[in-house]
């Protein structure tokens, strides 16, 4: 890589614009550097322009090389750096330091960074200074205040490291420097609903500085409040016989409190009182609120006037167990079954013990006869899970699919208004992903998301299912066909965005820009994705609906001018511009060509590829291969896939007799580089499923599904379909080397593969032909470090 002196390369260069047709010498450049102050040193960044010049001219090589030569040493060697290149030229390298902070390689961000805190103030409060005006997200904080020793030998650890020492190398423990570079910070941070909130650089500097408490208050756990004071209650409810004004001053002094007391109230007041000792203020109490259809405490109110006896109560709960199940909603939502759950457990227990004791006094009534029927049909009850009998739960092992799914479908006609609707409605979408019905899986799982049938507590279910439908399992046309009949609907807005990606993944430009021509993803009403995005806990500061909208909609905008470059590369169709276009696929940014923004930014972890064991193909269908074909499953992935789709370009290209040699050359040397970046930073369930890719022979993995009851069976199939792709991915890496030798005998891309091949293979013979025939490449020096240091131990490349 070049080095930084370099970077100063010029003092009289703007920094836009041309580049001298003649590099200044070292020295040269060094004398202009010196004459720079602090901040116009800061101020001068290098690109990959003048990276590249510098490192390929010859009076810069010594320099470049001792770069390098430091980098093997961190990577490779023993970590010891005795001469990093800031102590041999001093302030004048910031440039390539800072530079080397941006990188994309951990190692080259380390030696940044150990640069700029060996530097000092004011180089290292200057650049501090930068990214917090800029509000850098990509720069990773925890550099700065990692222990120096650390940055240059990734494998040592001192305990006695200050953590107060980064500070003080950045100037901070100058308490003006200290207090403007916070309120700097401040004013730079961007809204709490904005994308990528807690990525910001400033915000993990305010955290280093202030505490993580201090900067997000909100994430303390809420004091515990003490019981509130209600003297005038607590003076009504002890009077045993009261008169009527004093009974109805009770129920207006109630309605005067807050809500939270009010539910005071009736949880903690009220709740505990044994069954027939309700006070005759407590009765009232419950009464007016059970007359009343539209307070929320209603069910609540009627539930309890049944469980102390009273006449009016128990017919009231009688008609609604036995007619409209719908008003019991509002007392079964508030049941938690999850240890985790940080609402009120008082509340949740007590209704949990009043919808039993219901239970237990009317086991007849249609509630309670559908919550039974709803326990035989999952193997455990209603309330509570518990499990049922195991000749029950073998009973329903045994049913097919279609018996599952009519039993579900006999179930919610006989019980619509049920709570537990939304719980059914789960699973009739997905017996029927089941039976290979995902369009009419998809349409229920729709409901769940925009109509919340039953209680809803199970709503949140559905929105996985349906992003990854929309990813990979549906095709273009059943899209469309859902699109046609939910284009009316508040849920619209999500198929047309599917339908403008799928477009792009086509390379259908024109049809994507035409589909998303005007579309705002922030105006989806909020209820569409507030049932999996739920604000219910006390350490949220934010709607994380809001921020995902946010988040999909500055994505869709990016998206947009992606397609509109790639639709210039399309309409021009010459080599050069095939060349670009399935570069642009497989660039570091090429993903968001055709990512589907539905997945938190994490599409890697929540996408179904079977890597993290077969339970999770056994919950979605895309990749469950007991149900869905082997050549339907390939085809989905591969065409979601950024890799998959930027190596049929470029096979395209080697396939095409007119491609010029030097873009033949070159799309050889990026085919290789794409297919060993699928194989170092993709999940591997992902890699077995697009393989293989396009110029690759191979057969297709065996995929048989394995149950998650046989683990070693599973791991056996797992470690032989490793071994195929791994053979099948070297071999690609082979041919691709000996179609550079024999068309390309002076490829400046041949070093690189045989490097490459050595990382996957940890065969040394290919440093040796690296030594050997292109010994004056820019791999030479790495490959002899690792024949002295490490000749038969594989390395990943892309973790360099």
């Amino acid at each position: 890589m070049a080095l930084t002196t370099l970077l100063l390369l010029s003092a009289d260069l703007p920094l836009q614009g041309e580049l001298p047709r003649t590099l200044p010498s070292p020295q040269e450049a060094s004398e202009q550097a010196e004459q720079l102050s602090p901040e116009e040193l800061v101020d001068l960044e290098i690109d990959e322009e003048i990276r590249d010049r510098l490192r390929f001219d010859p009076t810069w090589r010594a320099i470049a090389q001792a770069v390098q030569q430091d980098i093997m040493i961190i990577k490779w060697g023993d970590g010891q750096v005795q001469d990093p290149i800031w102590k041999r030229f001093g302030t004048k390298t910031f440039p390539l330091l800072s530079y080397y902070v941006q990188s994309a390689d951990p190692t080259r961000q380390a030696y940044g960074m150990a640069g700029i805190r060996s530097l000092g103030a004011p180089y290292s409060t200057l650049w501090l200074e930068r990214q917090i005006e800029q509000g850098q997200s990509g720069t990773n904080f925890y550099l700065l205040t990692q222990d120096p020793a650390t940055l240059l030998n990734q494998a040592s650890y001192t305990p006695s490291y200050d953590y107060d020492q980064w500070k003080r190398d950045f100037g901070l423990d100058d308490p003006q420097t200290r207090d403007r570079l916070i309120e700097l910070a401040r004013a730079n941070l961007e809204p709490t609903n904005a994308g990528n909130n807690y990525g910001q650089f400033n915000l993990a500097f305010l955290e280093a500085m202030l505490g993580y408490e201090a900067v997000h208050p909100e994430a303390n756990p809420p004091e515990e409040e003490p019981a509130p004071e209600i003297p005038q209650w607590d003076q009504l409810a002890e009077l045993p016989q009261p008169s009527e004004a004093q009974v109805q001053e009770a129920i207006a002094y109630y309605r005067s409190l807050p809500p939270n007391t009010q539910e005071y109230i009736l949880v903690e007041r009220l709740g505990p009182v044994k069954a027939g000792e309700l006070s005759p203020v407590g009765t009232a109490l419950l009464k007016n609120l059970a007359a009343n259809v539209e307070l929320e405490n209603r069910m609540w109110a009627i539930a309890e006037l049944n469980r102390h006896g009273d006449p009016e109560g128990k017919a009231a709960l009688q008609e609604i167990i036995n007619g409209d199940l719908s008003q019991l909603q509002p007392l079964t939502y508030i049941v938690q079954y999850d240890p985790f759950y940080d609402g009120d457990l008082a509340k949740s227990s007590h209704a949990y013990f009043l919808l039993v004791g219901i239970a237990e006094q009317y086991p007849d009534s249609k509630f309670i006869r559908a919550s039974r029927e709803y326990g035989d049909l999952t193997g455990y009850s209603y309330f509570g899970s518990a499990p049922r009998s195991q000749e029950i739960r073998d009973r329903i092992a045994n049913k097919t699919s279609q018996e599952r799914m009519q039993d579900w479908q006999d179930w919610l006609s006989r019980y619509p208004d049920h709570p537990g609707a939304d719980d059914a409605t789960y699973f009739l979408a997905r017996a029927l992903e089941d039976q290979n019905d995902p369009v009419a899986a998809m349409r229920y799982w729709v409901q769940m998301m925009t109509e919340t049938p039953g209680d809803g507590d199970a709503s949140y279910l559905a929105f996985p299912h349906v992003r990854t439908l929309l990813d990979i399992g549906l095709t273009t046309q059943q899209v469309e066909t859902l699109y046609e009949q939910y284009q009316d609907k508040a849920i619209a807005p999500l198929f047309r965005y599917t339908l403008a990606v799928r477009q792009a993944r086509e390379h259908n430009y024109t049809e994507a820009l035409e589909l998303s021509e005007g579309l705002n993803l922030t105006e989806m009403p909020a209820e569409i994705l507030n049932s999996y995005y739920r604000n219910d806990s006390w350490f949220s500061s934010y709607n994380r609906q809001v921020e995902i909208q946010i988040e999909m909609q500055d994505m869709l905008t990016e998206q947009r001018q992606r397609w509109q470059q790639l639709q210039q590369l399309q309409a021009e169709n010459t080599p050069e511009s095939r060349y670009q276009l399935a570069s642009n696929w497989a660039g570091a940014g090429g993903w968001k060509n055709g990512y589907l923004a539905v997945w938190d930014q994490w599409r890697t972890g929540y996408l179904p590829t079977g890597s993290w064991g077969n339970e999770y193909c056994e919950k979605f269908w895309v990749c469950n291969l007991n149900l869905r074909q082997a050549d339907a499953v390939q085809n989905s992935y591969r065409q979601a896939s950024q890799n998959a789709i930027a190596l049929s370009l470029y096979q395209d290209l080697l396939e095409d007799p007119t491609t010029p040699a030097n873009l033949r050359e070159k799309t050889l040397y990026m085919a290789a580089s794409t297919l060993l970046w699928q194989w170092e930073n993709h999940p591997l369930g992902e890699t077995l499923r697009i393989h293989p890719v396009a110029g690759m022979s191979g057969d297709r993995p065996s995929l048989n599904f394995t149950p998650i009851s046989n683990p070693e069976a599973d791991y056996e199939q797992r470690q032989e379909n490793y071994k195929q792709i791994e053979q099948d991915y070297l071999s690609y890496l082979d041919n691709a080397i000996a179609t550079l030798q024999s068309e390309f005998s002076s490829s400046p891309y041949t070093d690189d593969l045989l490097f490459s091949r050595y990382a996957i293979s940890g065969e040394s013979q290919y440093l040796e032909q690296i030594v050997e025939n292109y010994g004056e490449g820019d791999r030479a020096a790495e490959a002899r470090f690792l024949l002295e240091h490490h000749p038969n131990q594989p390395f990943s490349e892309y973790s360099w």
